[in-house]
């Protein structure tokens, strides 16, 4: 039976949003005006009406092609492609490196990607898929759980020992996902220029929030989540790379079909063909400026993040899980009062984001209390003072109520 989906809408439209995964995504308000007023919404493919080539990333009407070249320099490389996400990004890499090793009969590198031990799922998930292994350089463990390059050099000697070849690339999370730790990209990125390993950092995280360029990075590949970190509609992901790797990376397709005998012009393998070619191509264009202009301001963002991890901690037995000073939006705590609180509480692990939702704020994962991620990235200061006594409303009310050992 067909339900009336024509009334679904977005009930947290007017909330605060604390989701790591979404704050550094949120587009400007201007920008949601725009792509309706000018007609962005009306058909699926609305950039390709004068596409002639058949390849999204060469269409000038809209300008695309020279988009694209902005964000290339913006992040510090030559070339850059638009990706169905930034798990598409890393495919493209991964499966034109084990194409390289399997057409070259390389001797010098194995099948296996070295990566950091908090790496994102999309990461072994793109190995998998091209035929490579994931192995991991370890991290220090609870409570920072930092990576090291030292750590990186250990694990490409031992592969080396164990295999007598290097691994064919090293992948490494700017930022990982878990704790917001900022990884040593730029030293590892000397290790893999000096043992002559292709480099790739995932700066899904950090591309559109933090100043970086790959070339300071010393990486060969740069991806990027455009949904994430560049005020962007979903999905939308950037690949950025050097001259030198294009030409093996956005190689057009060779295959012919045997009926019609026909040729897959500008077709890019790697990339399934075209990449996506609507409105969040569009949402990224109109959101670059203001992409480009906060950068500039990451000081202040980090100093309120950091001003707010204090706060937290103010919080009987709240402490901040990971790299300490801290380095970035995405923040993950251990909250013990809130984890005692649900234990008492009937909602259990549900309470704590149910009660938050009811503040006008929504983003905490439901079910969680033991433990919680969350960012105030780009929102102003009245609304963080107003998370922050959020949570120290919650947990007066319910140490109260249940007679806990917490003090508030």
């Amino acid at each position: 039976m067909i339900q009336g989906y024509g009334s679904v809408r977005n009930r947290y439209r007017e909330a605060i949003i604390v989701n790591p995964l979404m704050t550094g995504g949120l587009l400007p308000s201007d920008v949601q005006e725009r792509i309706v007023e000018n007609g962005w919404l009306s058909v699926g493919y609305s950039v390709c009406f004068d596409c002639i080539t058949g390849q999204s990333s060469l269409i000038t009407k809209p300008p695309i092609r020279d988009f694209l070249a902005d964000v290339a320099e913006f992040l510090g490389g030559e070339i850059a492609y638009h990706t169905f996400g930034c798990r598409a990004a890393q495919f493209a890499v991964m499966k034109t490196i084990s194409d390289y090793l399997r057409s070259n009969g390389d001797r010098k590198h194995a099948g296996i990607v070295l990566a950091d031990s908090l790496c994102h799922y999309t990461t072994i998930i793109a190995a998998e898929l091209s035929g490579l292994r994931i192995e991991e350089a370890p991290n220090t463990g609870s409570p920072e759980y930092k990576i090291s390059a030292e750590n990186f050099q250990r694990k490409i000697e031992d592969i080396k020992d164990r295999t007598g070849k290097y691994p064919c690339l090293i992948a490494v999370t700017h930022v990982e996902p878990y704790h917001g730790n900022l990884n040593p990209a730029e030293e590892i990125g000397k290790l893999a220029e000096e043992y002559e390993i292709p480099y790739m950092v995932n700066a899904a995280y950090t591309a559109g929030i933090i100043p970086l360029s790959m070339k300071d990075l010393h990486a060969d590949f740069l991806t990027a989540s455009a949904h994430k970190s560049m005020a962007s509609l979903a999905p939308l992901g950037f690949l950025v790379t050097l001259s030198e790797w294009s030409k093996r990376l956005l190689k057009f397709a060779g295959a012919k079909t045997a009926l019609k005998s026909r040729i897959l012009r500008n077709k890019v393998p790697v990339l399934f063909g075209c990449s996506i070619g609507g409105a969040p191509l569009i949402s990224a264009m109109y959101s670059f400026q203001h992409v480009v202009d906060r950068v500039k301001r990451w000081n202040e963002e980090l100093e309120k993040t950091r001003w707010f991890i204090r706060e937290m901690e103010r919080l009987d037995g709240v402490s901040l899980i990971g790299e300490k000073p801290h380095n970035h939006h995405l923040m993950h705590f251990e909250t013990p009062i809130f984890w005692e609180i649900s234990n008492h509480h009937k909602r259990r692990g549900f309470f704590l984001a149910e009660e938050m939702i009811k503040r006008g704020i929504v983003g905490l994962q439901r079910g969680m209390s033991k433990h919680i991620k969350l960012s105030i990235y780009g929102l102003e200061w009245e609304c963080v003072k107003r998370i922050r006594d959020a949570f120290f409303e919650i947990a007066e009310k319910y140490v109260k109520k249940f007679n806990l050992k917490y003090s508030v």
